[in-house]
């Protein structure tokens, strides 16, 4: 009975508003990934590493969820610019976030969301270096070559972190695979690297030293100056 009234409550009210109502009643579930990037201190580490080498200008993130890296990664005092396609964690993470003066959050879909910021508020960095998370990779539709592109065609100093990517040479680190042609592979990315002239990083800590679900990335770059910057990390190797 008490399921089938929180059924009618959430058509009635819309997800969002919905997901709203759940960060007031249970603001702790913010927190079900361990902490920001799934609770992996390395991961943090390397993230902390490319905001002091690079110095951003902005960051972007796709694939905000309940918000949890994003009020993290906002503790830089960059700007961050965030959109999430579910409508549920949407309304979660914007009541979470509606504090945070230095965070822009959108709902909708990530490749039109990505456009508007580029043409918008970030249409005057795009000659910097603009640092961008990529996470929206969780449906059956799988973004994640457009949102490349997009964001290399706008700003050629982008510096791209891809979560939930296969780690050559180290199967510890996980990663997703939703079928033929979208596995999160070197193999997916191939066409973008070769089209813009990508360099691709990847952590160089093996992944039995990592905490949390020890999920593997890839960090790619065009421009020579944030290229140099993180071939120069101990916490990154070159593919």
């Amino acid at each position: 009975m008490l399921v089938t009234i929180k059924n009618v409550a959430r058509r009635l009210l819309g997800e969002k508003t919905w997901g709203t109502l759940q960060y007031y009643r249970r603001p702790e579930q913010g927190d079900g990934w361990g902490g920001p990037f799934n609770g992996q201190p390395n991961r943090v580490r390397i993230f902390r590493s490319i905001v002091a080498a690079v110095h951003p200008a902005a960051i972007v993130e796709t694939g905000t969820y309940l918000g949890t890296t994003t009020e993290f990664m906002a503790r830089t005092g960059v700007p961050v610019y965030t959109v999430e396609s579910q409508p549920r964690n949407y309304g979660f993470a914007r009541a979470r976030l509606r504090r945070t003066s230095n965070i822009s959050i959108r709902f909708g879909d990530s490749r039109a969301a990505l456009r508007s910021f580029f043409g918008g508020p970030l249409a005057s960095k795009v000659d910097k270096t603009i640092f961008a998370y990529l996470d929206a990779h969780w449906y059956h539709d799988l973004p994640l070559a457009e949102e490349i592109d997009i964001i290399f065609s706008f700003c050629r100093g982008a510096v791209v972190m891809i979560d939930d990517f296969q780690v050559p040479g180290d199967p510890g680190y996980a990663y997703d695979d939703f079928g033929e042609g979208k596995a999160l592979t070197p193999a997916y990315i191939e066409a973008a690297v070769d089209k813009h002239g990508l360099r691709a990083f990847y952590p160089s800590q093996p992944s039995f030293e990592e905490g949390g679900p020890r999920r593997g990335c890839v960090v790619l770059v065009k421009d020579m100056t944030p290229a140099n910057a993180l071939a120069a990390s101990a916490l990154l190797r070159a593919a």
